[in-house]
């Protein structure tokens, strides 16, 4: 006895001080084995007071013994001698205090991740049926508090039958990746106060999914990712395959968001509800990289609602099915206001459909709906508005842009449109629409009122029944638009002032028909192309017919022309004109080809009042009279008065001619006595009118002269006068008269000066 006493206390020595042999080790791991359990040990001993030890354990299924269960770094061994008697696995519960367990998880395309609990206690209680129960496993878990109690079931496989048509997934190969991916998600969990997790389980390693875990999680002041959360309290359920967010609350970026819903894992179906009302602005650009761009441009004054309905069952088929509607108030996205945005919208695969849209601006509203496709970038939609098209220029794509931005409104327009598109084509952009608008311009142009039927495709803008109002009348007609070649075709009659309507077709119509001033009432029309890339290709006519028409500084009562523009010239034909009491008719022609345009005039004037045309000139009050006939042929370039070259002819009948300042010195002589005839030719030429035969006939007197007038003014004459020209014999007396009453004129229009030249100054009047 006192041997056995001596070997036994030498024994527990041994095994306190020196741990289990070998052979003893592989023993206990043998019996392990053979109750389904892949296992190593660092080191077995006996510790005096609290039993067999064990340090550096981990633990496997037999069936895959490279893939660990669990890594402990110390726990107890407690054995039952009824199970060593009966020759079976001797331990009855592994036990664990303030010790460090480690469970990694099956490997996904990221590889694995590893669970990883500190300050762990808790029981594990070895079934004989190779059933393990977990007996409150508690600890902390990246800083969450454990509190964890299940049923780990090692039973064999269920048998095959004739009527299992399903495939079977092979043992251990993904039926718990989605726990390696909410390890890893868990594991980017930070926190400031240790939140409490709650798990329930009971596994069936055999048969994952029949397996039922609870989980009910709850902290506050949380870090996921970049996501700053406030509170969280979380109730899932895994059943039969399935998991089963009961609820899922959070509250973050001044908001709510909740989930419910289910995930069938062996069917592949899911059922899942969301609503939210914090920021998605913050939210966002955490999980989708490429919309930081965009958010960065958002502003809102009051968090969005959101709802979302995400399923996949036999009634959306192979397709999953997103459907929910937004509201949000107050907002500002590249500085375009909304006061409120709202809509439901439904997704299957690539195709988004947005129905029961309303956006409202400060000016109007939007309502309509659409469609996108994600995969090819197309997009349909249909809406009606009253919101100024100009205000939302910031969001515009640079085609419409192009088409909107010269455009202003007093009050917005009504637009009932269909639209087409890809965002990624330009040119693809299409659509129909009405369109009409109160008081407005375009390009500066003016109007009381506007319509039009608008058809785009291919940057084709195709405008029919076309109406603008103007006070003094309307525009009518067509106009297609070629946005890439830079071209206006267009057919129209107007009643408004063509002059100034002309800048809706462009800078160079307005160039064009800037210098011709159109009066109050107006019957025009006008067909043809406009080249912005190139003038030669520029091609159009118009008929015009007006009251009040004014070129420089003289007037038409009553004006008619045909314009027509080739080659980059313009040409004015039939040109009649009621002009000061007689007739003004003639033809110009306009070269454009080079910086300073050319220019040719040929005109006639018939009995036209000379006093009319000389106070229009002067912009004064004129007291010479008379009826004004003759011809001229003008050509010049740009405002180069150098270039200004010409001739003509002219004839004054009936008319008191004596005040004009080439003959006041006859002025007291002669008073009112009308001239019979005043005649003449002239030229054009070195910015001045030179006559070589101007010949004035009153009675009997007679006058000549010959020199030039300047387009400054001035004056330089030779003036002779004759009385009793016309008379044979008599006149031969009076010839020496001529000698005697011969003045140089000088001077400017406005201050003429007049002196004798062959007799003293003093001997005759002069000025």
């Amino acid at each position: 006895m006192v041997v056995l006493v001596v070997l036994s206390a030498l024994s527990l020595g041994y095994l306190h001080f020196h741990g289990f042999p070998g052979f003893l080790k592989k023993a206990l791991i043998g019996e392990l084995r053979k109750a389904g359990y892949s296992a190593q040990f660092g080191s077995i001993r006996l510790d005096l007071f609290r039993g067999f030890v064990a340090s550096e354990a981990t633990f496997a299924d037999a069936r895959a013994p490279e893939q660990p269960l669990a890594k402990i770094n110390e726990l107890e061994l407690r054995f039952s001698l009824r199970r060593l008697f009966h020759k079976q696995n001797p331990i009855r519960a592994i036990h664990i205090a303030n010790a460090v367990v480690a469970v990694p998880t099956p490997p996904d395309e990221n590889g694995t991740a590893r669970f990883t609990a500190s300050d762990a206690y808790a029981t594990f209680e070895l079934g004989d049926d190779g059933s393990v129960r977990v007996d409150r496993l508690t600890g902390v878990y990246c800083g969450i508090r454990l509190n964890v109690s299940g049923f780990v079931l090692r039973g064999a496989p269920p048998p095959t039958t004739a009527a299992s048509t399903a495939p079977q997934p092979p043992a251990n190969q993904g039926q718990f990746l989605f726990l390696t991916k909410a390890v890893r998600e868990l594991n980017r969990i930070q926190v400031t106060e240790p939140p409490d997790l709650h798990l329930d389980f009971n596994l069936d390693l055999s048969q994952p999914l029949a397996s039922q875990v609870t989980a009910k999680f709850h902290g506050k002041h949380l870090q996921y990712r970049d996501l700053l959360v406030d509170s969280v309290d979380v109730d899932i359920e895994m059943r039969n395959g399935a998991i089963v967010v009961r609820h899922c609350d959070a509250a973050l970026y001044g908001g709510d968001v909740a989930v419910q819903g289910r995930y069938d894992i062996a069917m592949g179906q899911f059922d899942v509800t969301f609503s939210s009302g914090t920021d998605p602005a913050a939210i966002i650009p955490l999980f989708i990289e490429n919309a930081r761009p965009i958010l960065r441009d958002l502003r809102v004054e009051k968090n969005p609602k959101i709802t979302a309905h995400y399923r996949l069952s036999p009634e959306t088929g192979s397709v999953p099915e997103l459907t929910g509607t937004v509201e949000s108030e107050g907002l500002n996205f590249r500085g375009v206001e909304f006061r409120s945005i709202k809509f439901a919208f439904e997704d299957r695969g690539p195709q988004i459909k947005l129905d029961d849209v309303e956006v409202v601006t400060p000016e109007g509203r939007i309502v309509g709906h659409g469609d996108y496709n994600i995969e090819s970038s197309d997009f349909n939609y249909e809406f009606d508005s009253t919101v100024d098209p100009t205000r939302l220029l910031p969001l515009m794509i640079g085609n419409v842009r192009q088409i909107v931005e010269p455009a202003w409104f007093a009050t917005p327009p009504h637009i009932v449109a269909k639209v087409s598109g890809d965002f990624v084509d330009p040119d693809a952009f299409a659509y129909d629409a009405l369109i009409s608008a109160d008081r407005c311009s375009y390009r500066g142009v003016g109007l009381e009122g506007a319509s039009a039927k608008l058809r785009l495709r291919r940057s084709q803008l195709d405008t029919q029944d076309l109406l603008l109002r103007r006070r003094e009348g309307d525009v009518r007609g067509t106009i297609f638009t070629d946005f890439n070649a830079h071209r206006v075709s267009f057919d129209m009659a107007a009643g408004a002032n063509v002059s100034e309507m002309a800048g809706l077709l462009g800078d160079q119509a307005a160039k064009v028909m800037a210098p011709y001033r159109f009066g109050p009432r107006t019957d025009a029309s006008a067909r043809g192309l406009i080249d912005f890339d190139n003038p030669y290709g520029t091609a159009w006519s118009a008929r015009v017919i007006n009251e009040g028409f004014s070129y420089w500084k003289f007037t038409a009562t009553r004006a008619q022309a045909a314009l027509v523009f080739t080659n980059n010239t313009l040409q004015i034909n039939d040109f009649d004109a009621d002009f000061y009491g007689g007739k003004l008719r003639g033809r110009a022609d306009f070269a454009f080809s080079r910086t300073d345009p050319t220019y040719n005039f040929d005109f006639s004037v018939d009995s036209s009042d000379v006093n009319m045309i000389l106070s229009a000139i002067e912009d004064r009050e004129s007291t010479v009279t008379g009826l004004l006939s003759g011809q001229a042929t003008i050509n010049g370039r740009g405002a180069d008065l150098n270039a200004l070259q010409g001739k003509g002819s002219l004839s004054v009948t009936n008319g008191v001619l004596w005040q004009a300042a080439l003959f006041g010195i006859f002025s007291q002589a002669l008073g009112n006595t009308k001239a019979t005839r005043c005649q003449c030719t002239f030229t054009i030429a070195d910015q001045s009118v030179r006559t070589e035969d101007m010949d004035v006939s009153a009675g009997a007197f007679t006058a000549n002269a010959r020199g030039q007038l300047g387009f400054d003014g001035k004056m330089d004459f030779r003036v002779q006068a004759q009385f009793l020209k016309s008379w044979p014999g008599i006149n031969l007396l009076t010839w020496p008269l001529t000698r005697i009453l011969e003045y140089k004129v000088g001077g400017s229009l406005g201050d003429p000066n007049y002196r004798p030249v062959n007799f003293p100054k003093e001997l005759l009047p002069s000025k």
